[in-house]
């Protein structure tokens, strides 16, 4: 008995990954666009929208996962990245929550924040939130880091990157500027 509801709890969290991942594909739109009705597609019911998601965590929405400030607005992204009146270099991290190698960046993307902490700012942009920030930086594939500095790109790495990659590129950076 106990093996079976081990086994049923097992086939459960299972099914719940594959639902969860295959809603990731859906469309967000009603499925039926005619005036009379709408009918939420089911990924609209598993995923929240940003809108919710930042209500529900708004004491954490400052800060993303790689340790580096969560910008949530294109504006913010103009303000923090594309000013050219910035001192330091701004690293940005575009990921998404979905995106494995984005997950694996993440503690690359803080121990880097940590290692040259007074001489960049890191921030984060979720790229599922800001679709049209990516677009406009030629962001085609997550995760991507960019260097800024007075509103220029400097560098750009797309995909997983070792620490000591990071590094020495955010070095050369400085040492150029």
């Amino acid at each position: 008995a106990v093996r079976s509801v081990v086994t049923l709890r097992v086939a459960i969290v299972m099914l719940t990954c594959a639902v969860t991942s295959f809603a990731a594909f859906l469309p967000q739109k009603c499925v039926d666009n005619s005036n009379s009705r709408c009918i939420p597609s089911f990924r609209s019911e598993i995923i929240a929208s940003p809108a919710v998601r930042s209500k529900s965590t708004s004491l954490a929405a400052s800060v993303g996962k790689s340790g580096g400030r969560l910008l949530e607005t294109a504006e913010a992204f103009a303000a923090n990245v594309l000013d050219e009146t910035l001192e330091k270099p701004v690293l940005v991290f575009f990921s998404a929550p979905w995106c494995g190698p984005c997950r694996l960046s993440n503690p690359v993307v803080k121990d880097i924040k940590k290692q040259f902490s007074n001489e960049i700012d890191v921030v984060e942009i979720c790229t599922d939130d800001l679709p049209d920030v990516a677009s406009d930086a030629d962001v085609v594939s997550i995760p991507t880091i960019q260097v800024y500095h007075r509103g220029n790109v400097l560098d750009t790495i797309v995909g997983c990157v070792a620490k000591n990659i990071l590094a020495s590129a955010i070095t050369k950076i400085l040492e150029e500027i």
